[in-house]
């Protein structure tokens, strides 16, 4: 692997991040990059855990709302259809 345009500063940092821990430049940029793709591999399987969890949620709400839409009328408006009604005969 061919790294182009690396800056000259961040480059003299990865080797002396390979020398401090006794490792050749190959072999520290290896490791790095073996832990940047379990990283990445752990992100994408928690926004799926999240995904999940997200449509779970949804689910049990629609579930307790039962088959009708929720039409988002407040109670005590209802409570006061249905007086206004039995006054009304």
């Amino acid at each position: 692997m061919q790294v182009r345009d690396l800056d000259p500063a961040v480059d003299a940092r990865l080797k002396g991040a390979a020398t401090a821990k006794g490792l050749s430049y190959s072999e520290y940029l290896r490791r790095e990059l073996t832990r940047i793709a379990e990283r990445l591999r752990l992100e994408e399987r928690w926004a799926e855990v999240v995904a999940l969890d997200a449509a779970a949620t949804q689910a049990a709400a629609d579930s307790r709302r039962g088959p009708f839409p929720d039409l988002e009328i407040a109670s005590d408006d209802i409570v006061a259809i249905v007086r206004k009604g039995r006054s009304e005969r």
